[in-house]
């Protein structure tokens, strides 16, 4: 239901292209009035508000022409085929049916300007009369125009603001769901991997196998306590990362080292969870681990960076890589911190640096 005050409704009305012409209509008609009142006292009141009232009909009228024309033209000669051509054939037309419409007018009431003017002044008057009917008509085709250009403008404006926002709205869907990928991720791999590293400690270690299985329900249990926050402090992820390490320690018998080297001021700091678990796993999937070659990946911070590198020893086939990992990592710290994420490959050693959040 429509609450709007009377106020509010007719303040809307003129608020309109009809509401601003026959504001300007009675504007006209009251100047006149005046006028003639000033110039030609020989008119006596009731001829004056003939002339006055006759003037406003008049705007009215020739508006009304010219918005059931233009609605015309909009079906067959839109804008958009030609303003040019469109504003020349507009305009001449309205021309043509105001002259003809001013000359019956002028037929009509010729007897005013007999009874009270020389005929040279009357002829002026006439003149004056057809070159301010002239100056309307161009005034209200203008008005169109400049409405039709106006209403463009601020169509493309909000369709601009719209798309930017549907945009930002995607792009933060999609780093959202990025990000909750990443969040959340545990490779199926590592999951395969550590089952088959228990299944076989289980005959062999019993003991062993059961330190295993409590490390590894650890590392689930922390993922699916901080799978729905969007940071945690950088210590938390470090207990978190020993109890992941102890799983690639005994799954690669002494062939996979960690080095910790983070400073003490920086474990309060915030980190997206998972996150060191991402990026060992990466430096896991890509290099060769084994007893003469043993992979050795050092944690440090500096410079409000934490750093994940290790020694280049390429595999000659990575399974399962689709080359997204660190990129939507960067994407994802892109969406929570001014500071991007940098990779850093000279031939030697690899590292990515991420920043440390607030």
């Amino acid at each position: 239901m429509d609450r709007s005050s009377p106020v509010t409704k007719l303040r809307q009305a003129f608020h309109t292209p009809r509401g601003y012409v026959y504001t300007a209509a009675f504007v006209t008609s009251a100047i006149r009035y005046v006028l003639i009142l000033t110039l030609f006292p020989q008119y006596n009141a009731t001829e004056r508000l003939f002339f006055a009232s006759l003037s406003f009909f008049f705007i009215l009228l020739m508006w009304e022409v010219i918005h059931a024309f233009n609605q015309y033209l909009n079906r067959i000669l839109p804008f958009e085929s030609g303003v040019l051509r469109r504003f020349l054939i507009q305009t001449g037309c309205c021309l043509v049916v105001m002259v003809i419409i001013h000359t019956v007018f002028m037929n009509q009431f010729d007897r005013y300007y007999k009874d009270y003017f020389t005929p040279q002044f009357a002829r002026a008057i006439k003149v004056a009369s057809y070159f301010l009917d002239v100056l309307v008509v161009l005034a209200v085709n203008t008005a169109f125009f400049g409405f039709y250009f106006f209403g463009q403008w601020k169509k493309n404006l909000i369709e601009k603001e719209t798309w930017a926002k549907e945009r930002a709205l995607l792009h933060q869907e999609r780093i959202s769901a990025q990000y909750d990928n990443l969040r959340n991720q545990l490779n199926p791999h590592f999951l395969f991997n550590s089952l088959s590293s228990l299944d076989g400690l289980i005959d062999d270690d019993p003991a062993l196998a059961r330190q295993f299985l409590q490390q590894l329900s650890k590392v689930f249990r922390y993922v699916l306590q901080h799978k729905d926050r969007e940071q945690v402090p950088l210590e938390t992820e470090l207990s978190f990362i020993k109890n992941y390490i102890s799983l690639l320690q005994t799954r690669f018998n002494g062939e996979l080292q960690i080095e910790c080297q983070i400073s003490e001021e920086s474990r309060d700091r915030q980190i997206v969870p998972v996150t060191l678990q991402i990026l060992i796993e990466n430096a896991i999937k890509h290099n060769v681990v084994s007893e003469a070659r043993p992979l050795v990946i050092r944690l440090t911070t500096e410079d409000d960076y934490l750093t994940v590198s290790n020694p280049i020893q390429r595999k000659k086939q990575v399974a399962t890589s689709n080359g997204l990992g660190l990129q939507n990592l960067q994407h994802l710290y892109g969406f929570l911190s001014k500071k991007p994420v940098l990779i850093e490959d000279n031939g030697v050693t690899f590292a990515v640096r991420v920043p440390l959040l607030e």
